[in-house]
């Protein structure tokens, strides 16, 4: 098993996989964008796969009391401001956080945040 970066050569058997695979993934140009990096893993047969990694800061966060919407949005908003200042400051490109809760998840559209699936992304 070998692994080696992503070359312009491997872009059509990057997206070959993408077009044959059934789970949802982000398209063939974010594996070569700024900010990541792609690698190319592969055995004697040939490709194996492509593993793309990026500078993404994930938050995870609960509250005292879910019922108390107005504190818990004004912390919120006071999180993500901070988050995104020190995201910022150490060359982090994504703030992301998972949720099902669809109300947090209006919420952060407003902030800024789009969702992908459950996962909400927020580009600083």
């Amino acid at each position: 098993m070998t692994h080696r970066p992503l070359g312009e050569s491997d872009l059509p058997m990057l997206q070959k996989a993408l077009d044959q695979d059934t789970f949802e993934h982000a398209d063939a140009k974010q594996y070569t964008m700024d900010n990541s990096f792609s690698e190319v893993y592969e055995d004697e047969a040939g490709p194996i796969g492509v593993l793309r990694c990026t500078k993404t800061l994930r938050m995870v966060s609960v509250w005292c009391d879910n019922s108390d919407k107005k504190r818990n949005a004004t912390s919120t908003i006071a999180a993500v401001k901070a988050v995104v200042e020190r995201a910022k400051a150490s060359g982090f490109v994504d703030v992301i956080f998972e949720t099902d809760n669809e109300g947090l998840s209006a919420f952060c559209r407003t902030l800024g945040f789009v969702p992908s699936g459950n996962t909400m992304v927020l580009h600083v």
